[in-house]
């Protein structure tokens, strides 16, 4: 029915549409101004017609998005509790992991003065607190905030004895470049230490 409308209405359109002239008499003139207005008064009812047939069926779909919308809301709300939960907790385990990292290499700052204090050769050797394992490396907050786990290889010394010359004092700004460059370093130990990137 409805696409019988629409072919009559399109039929009738065909029928109205003239080539168009250049005016040249008063009559011209006339006969634009009036085949202006019957295409006009055309188009006026042809929306008529569009409004009726389209409205319902673009309120189906809108009815339809937001059954849907509210049976995902349950589920989204479930996984962003889950997202924070491993964010503060992955937060908490890195906190942790620095706190003893810096005792570690307090320790063995400690050790080390003692050593050459008294005289005895000593390599600086630090030990290295355990890796905390990544949990989430992207995770998105409920205001559309982005938290996302980038690699972040430092270097540490675990055997200053086995370091090569170009790199003793040692040069920390070096080893780090050669770090993230993937370089592999006598005596060093590549540490992944992920920071944060936020984006909005």
């Amino acid at each position: 029915m409805e696409d019988t409308q629409i072919q009559h209405e399109l039929a009738v359109r065909d029928q109205l549409i003239v080539e168009v002239q250049p005016i040249k008499t008063d009559e011209d003139r006339q006969q634009a101004n009036a085949m202006r207005v019957r295409a006009k008064d055309w188009l006026a009812h042809f929306e008529v017609i569009e409004q009726g047939i389209c409205s319902p069926i673009y309120q189906a779909w809108k009815n339809a998005k937001d059954r849907f919308k509210q049976g995902r809301a349950p589920a989204e709300a479930f996984i962003a509790a889950i997202d924070k939960v491993l964010r503060d907790d992955r937060i908490l385990q890195e906190a942790e992991r620095a706190r003893e990292q810096k005792r570690l290499n307090d320790l063995a700052q400690k050790r080390f003065d003692r050593a050459q204090a008294a005289g005895k050769a000593t390599p600086f050797v630090v030990p290295v607190a355990p890796i905390v394992q990544d949990v989430g490396r992207k995770v998105e907050m409920e205001d559309g905030t982005k938290v996302t786990w980038v690699p972040n290889y430092v270097p540490v010394i675990v055997d200053e004895k086995l370091i090569p010359r170009e790199y003793l004092m040692p040069d920390m700004t070096k080893l780090k470049s050669a770090c993230k460059a993937g370089i592999e370093v006598p005596g060093v130990r590549r540490v992944n230490e992920p920071y944060q990137k936020v984006t909005h």
